[in-house]
């Protein structure tokens, strides 16, 4: 895979020299909403196909989704495209009705690594910390990274479930999903700091919309000061560019996704392990990181 080729626009001047991996996709069969089935009728797959060409991205971390009846089936979807794509890195979204026993066989299937939905009022029971808690241990145990969608009320709990699983490697979707606006210093995101800062997540750069208020045009003004603490505490050896394509699009351009305003006076050094190589040292490390193409 060439690396970007310079020029054309601001995000592939950003990009120049890099080999730019994307740490969270989505794919699905009959895509993500309406609208984007409307804007793009060759499909989600073809579209970012197109865009992987465009930017040169060498590897797609492709997050399974079934918490809705619409998505059924999105696991074995993924699973099929990997099969002859081999860009395509699936992970298998685990609902909490399936057990660890069930995570080491989509494992074994061929998913890289395994996805976890967080819901803040469900999270706080003891059944579901318990089946988190042996999800966690399957994962460790199968030497996958976990992805996490968990909003900064169930930091907590993430941090009580991580206490002493330094074998489980787990990237943190959507900034941490700080909420609308996250000021650094805010009390309430308290356990978010201590989860980033003291437990060795990684932390995908995606999804900064949802930092956005209602109303807001630019969808990476709100989480300037965010991303900007997540340089300096959490640093550029943890930190993974991540477009969220396709359900980023009702929000924002790819281009936007790429061109975050903190990553501007970043050295390139820093930037090559932001926009790929710390996915690919990941995916590296538990022998999940095959050739491209």
């Amino acid at each position: 895979m060439s690396a970007a080729v310079a020029g054309g626009s601001a995000a592939t001047d950003r990009l120049a020299g890099l080999v730019p991996a994307d740490a969270h996709i989505h794919l699905f069969e009959t895509s993500f909403d309406d609208s984007q089935a409307e804007r793009h009728p060759e499909g989600e797959l073809a579209h970012y196909e197109s865009l992987r060409r465009q930017y040169s991205i060498s590897d797609a971390l492709v997050i399974g989704y079934e918490g809705d009846a619409r998505f059924a089936g999105n696991n074995e979807y993924v699973r099929r495209l990997s099969e002859s794509r081999s860009w395509i890195r699936p992970m298998a979204h685990v609902v909490p009705s399936a057990d660890g026993d069930r995570a080491a066989v989509l494992v074994d299937r061929g998913f890289v690594g395994l996805s976890i939905y967080v819901d803040p009022v469900e999270s706080a029971s003891g059944d579901w910390k318990a089946w988190a808690a042996d999800v966690l241990a399957a994962a460790g145990a199968l030497d996958v990274p976990v992805s996490l969608n968990a909003p900064a009320a169930s930091h907590s709990t993430v941090m009580e479930l991580l206490d002493g699983r330094r074998d489980v490697r787990v990237m943190l979707s959507h900034l941490g999903l700080p909420g609308p606006g996250p000021d650094p210093g805010s009390p309430e995101l308290a356990a978010t700091r201590e989860l980033l800062t003291e437990h060795g997540c990684w932390v995908k750069l995606s999804g900064t919309y949802a930092g956005a208020p209602v109303g807001e045009r630019d969808p990476n003004r709100a989480t300037v000061a965010w991303v900007d603490w997540l340089l300096d505490r959490v640093g550029p050896t943890r930190l993974m560019w991540g477009s969220d394509f396709s359900p980023a699009l009702g929000r924002m351009t790819f281009e936007e996704t790429i061109l975050l305003p903190s990553l501007a006076a970043v050295g390139t050094s820093e930037l090559e392990q932001i926009y790929g190589g710390n996915l690919r040292a990941l995916l590296r490390s538990s022998g999940r990181l095959g050739g491209s193409s």
